[in-house]
């Protein structure tokens, strides 16, 4: 690893042989703290991966949660039909109030279709976000590996010089 004292005798010498304008420009094109803190594709890969675990493990719980609202959902309307056919032997006035509970049901129902529909939405821009991560994530390596370039490029052209 270049140490502190390492950068500086570098410094001196392109100061001395290029002048201040240039030695800066090289030093400037170096990476500060070393190669070890530029990303790599196996880095980004990483990640990726990691990503894809999350979402996987989010998809597993949001599945296991939609089977537990379709088991409880299930549940009450078998409630209810019990309860429809208790009351077809009653009154009229009777039929007419379980025709309103029912239509309570429907509504529930389409509340959940609904509370889905959001969900689904919800997943959608975690989707989006994740894309929008690893494009970040290229950028930010498409521009470390055009400063590793440059840098490799100046060194090369010091080097030239200096021989």
């Amino acid at each position: 690893m270049v140490s502190d004292r390492d950068r500086h005798e570098l410094y001196v010498v392109l100061l001395d042989r290029l002048g201040q304008g240039p030695a800066d420009t090289m030093m400037q094109m170096l990476p500060p703290a070393g190669w070890a803190d530029v990303a790599r594709a196996s880095d980004l890969e990483a990640v990726r991966v990691e990503l894809r675990g999350e979402i996987a493990g989010l998809r597993t719980e949001f599945r296991g949660g939609m089977a537990g609202l379709r088991t409880e959902l299930r549940g009450r309307m078998a409630e209810f039909r019990g309860e429809l056919a208790e009351l077809r032997g009653e009154t009229g006035g009777v039929r007419a109030e379980l025709r309103g509970e029912i239509g309570g049901v429907r509504g529930e129902v389409a509340e959940l279709r609904g509370e889905l529909g959001g969900v689904r939405g919800e997943v959608a821009g975690l989707r989006g976000e994740f894309k929008a991560e690893v494009a970040w994530l290229r950028n930010q390596l498409f521009a470390a590996n055009v400063a590793t370039a440059a840098a490799v490029a100046g060194l090369v052209l010091a080097a030239a010089k200096l021989a």
